[in-house]
């Protein structure tokens, strides 16, 4: 749902609650993904053999410095949501036919977090579909840039270093924009829940048929235009510190979980904070625009087609589903019956 306004990540919502499923940041098998790259090298932060107390090298005095390790972000999703209380799961019925719809955050909350008839639906389900469907990898190529020192300057790489810590930099350093961009979103999320991830993997072990509304291509075409460099000085500029990402994440979590959430967007808070890194009223209202809502469009003839059959069941972004320009208002207005199931 909508990153917290003071991160300015405001407008960048489905980045993380729908797009960073072409980028997971969690190990999968024949995958490096940049996240897991950064776990290893918060390890090269730790200090020396011999400079803590016992011969073990990791017993050591730990570092203040270093960024927030798997399990404290593991504790901190843990405390913010023991389970999701009021899941974004919709029923969707015509013509006899009935499907299902879930609100994912693709990252941060584990499958086994949703309720039993979440998790019994997806089994049940003859078609489960994704935003992109699984297997469908994106090669697409990024033109050589200046390093992100380089093109953040001085003063803001040091703020970004300080954020995320020297490790974590020094490995983005030369990729794009959009790599140092989800670190700083991910600094204190649980990395090993992956929602998506989880249900593509029921559908294989339960030989599920699987299918995407979009592709791979399009959805990395997206992220790097969309999360560039000005974005990315954006939201540095706009981290006061580690404290403040990691009060952020905590609510959005929470949120999530509580399922109150029912403005997809960029709220007034954050519109505020992305004008005073540049940004003008239409250029935020573009991004809301190519973020959710003109994808929300294209999918509604797409699914139209998919529920035709029944027994579907649909995951995609949580910030797709709600509002006046949502998914599930645009399917009621064609004559869908959609209803929100609750948790059982």
């Amino acid at each position: 749902m909508k990153r917290p306004a003071r991160l300015l990540l405001a407008a960048l919502a489905c980045v993380l609650a729908a797009c960073v499923h072409r980028e997971p940041l969690t190990p999968t098998a024949g995958s490096a993904p940049a996240v897991e790259k950064i776990d290893k090298a918060q390890k090269a932060e730790a200090p020396a053999a011999g400079t803590g107390a016992g011969d073990d090298p990791w017993q050591t005095v730990p570092d203040p410095t270093a960024p927030p390790d798997l399990g404290e972000a593991h504790a901190l999703a843990d405390k913010a949501c023991p389970k999701v209380a009021r899941p974004y799961f919709y029923r969707i019925e015509k013509g006899g036919k009935t499907s299902y719809m879930l609100g994912s955050r693709h990252l941060g909350v584990p499958l086994s977090k949703m309720p039993e008839n979440v998790r019994r639906q997806i089994r049940a389900s003859k078609l489960l579909v994704f935003e992109v469907a699984p297997g469908d990898e994106s090669d697409e190529k990024q033109p050589d840039q200046p390093p992100l020192s380089t093109q953040l300057g001085p003063q803001l790489w040091a703020h970004y270093k300080t954020l995320v810590g020297s490790a974590n930099a020094d490995a983005v350093e030369h990729g794009p924009p959009t790599t140092a961009m989800l670190v700083l979103i991910a600094l204190y999320e649980n990395k090993v829940a992956a929602l998506d991830l989880e249900i593509e993997r029921v559908a294989a072990d339960a030989k599920i048929p699987t299918q995407g509304l979009e592709s791979a291509q399009f959805q990395d075409r997206l992220l790097h235009e969309l999360m560039n460099t000005r974005m990315l000085k954006a939201a540095i500029a706009g981290t006061p510190d580690r404290k403040a990402l990691e009060k952020q994440s905590f609510h959005d979590v929470a949120e999530y979980c509580a399922g109150t959430d029912e403005e997809p967007g960029t709220d007034a808070e954050g519109r505020k904070q992305l004008k005073a890194g540049g940004f003008t009223d239409v250029e935020i209202d573009a991004l809301d625009e190519k973020l959710v809502y003109a994808r929300n469009r294209d999918w509604i003839p797409k699914l139209e087609k998919i529920f035709a059959n029944g027994d579907v069941m649909v995951v995609v972004g949580a910030d797709h589903l709600v509002g006046k320009k949502g998914v599930i208002s645009a399917l009621a207005g064609r004559g869908f019956k959609t209803t929100r199931v609750p948790a059982q």
